[in-house]
């Protein structure tokens, strides 16, 4: 592997709760400073609805935030070190804005006592749906934020397609170079739609192998396999098995160039926030997006189709 010197410079105060900082990377070599970019993630907030991780969206939280409607595809394969779980995974969600749900109500807190604070949205019936030709079904979301489970209650409803390795479904695994196609019928106030999005290659990670030791004091050397889509980024998140959501993302490291090989020094892995028992998630995204609108809806609407590569490792 070809070798590249970094030199990082690592601004105060990276762990200031709610922040989202860039630490830029100055690149000793003829790679360009805008090689790497990386930033530091606001903590999550435990308090809000979650439908997926983002290790099996490729949506952060504050995207999840941004775009109130989502229809996602993505083909998922998570390295645990003895074992490889692989699913393809879809899901539309609008989240309907007229009809927040809060910590104050009956169905989330039974004593009623916190002060009003907007949690999620009630999940928007829109009729029937299909990724290509296959009907996403359509289900009553959790009631489940990151840090507890409302047992018998919904968040409304979304459209949600899971193949997994041991339970397939005909017609329905992630392909790479695929043009997907969701299909909406409509109902209530949105209208009939159709939009579409071109999966990009499968993405795998070559190095480092699930279940490495790294260490902070030195650089870790990533090389995958698989042309990158429009956007390619790696997240570093805590693991907790024990946890309601066990992968809860710290750092982002946006990819911008790079011959399928990137350093990321020591300096970096060195702001990582330190956990209880060292191990983290490495998640590599590659992604094609598009932002739209769908009629009768107000919003802005993300539509995405990703290869996710994660790797379970120790950080010492």
């Amino acid at each position: 592997m070809r070798s590249l010197s970094f030199i990082v410079l690592i601004i105060a105060a990276l762990w200031i709760v709610g922040c989202q900082e860039k630490l830029p990377v100055e690149l000793a070599s003829e790679q360009s400073a805008a090689a790497l970019e990386v930033k530091v993630l606001p903590a999550i907030d435990s308090t809000l609805i979650v439908d997926a991780s983002v290790d099996t969206s490729g949506v952060l939280q504050a995207e999840e935030q941004a775009y109130p409607a989502t229809l996602l595809v993505s083909g998922v394969k998570t390295d645990f070190g003895t074992y490889r779980s692989t699913f393809s995974y879809s899901r539309i969600l609008f989240n309907d804005t007229k009809h927040p749900i809060t910590n104050t109500d009956p169905q989330v807190n039974q004593s009623n006592q916190a002060s009003a604070k907007v949690i999620g949205y009630q999940g928007l019936d829109v009729g029937n749906a299909k990724v290509n030709s296959v009907d996403l079904p359509k289900t009553f979301r959790p009631m489940r934020t990151w840090s507890s489970v409302v047992p018998g209650q919904n968040a409304g409803k979304t459209y949600l397609l899971v193949d997994q390795d041991n339970v397939p479904i005909p017609n329905f695994t992630y392909a790479a170079g695929q043009r997907y196609q969701f299909v909406v019928d409509g109902k209530n106030a949105v209208s009939t739609f159709t939009r579409e999005i071109d999966s990009p290659d499968e993405i795998t990670v070559l190095e480092p192998k699930a279940g490495s030791i790294l260490f902070r004091t030195e650089d870790i050397h990533l090389t995958w396999d698989g042309k990158r889509g429009e956007q390619l980024r790696l997240l570093i998140s805590s693991f907790d098995a024990k946890s309601n959501v066990p992968v809860k993302p710290l750092l982002q490291l946006s990819i911008e160039e790079g011959a399928n090989s990137i350093i990321i020094p020591a300096k970096v892995l060195q702001s990582v926030q330190t956990n209880s028992d060292g191990r983290y998630l490495l998640s590599f995204i590659s992604s094609n997006r598009v932002t739209t609108t769908v009629p009768g809806y107000d919003g802005n609407v993300l539509v995405q189709a990703a290869s996710i590569h994660n790797v379970l490792l120790w950080l010492k």
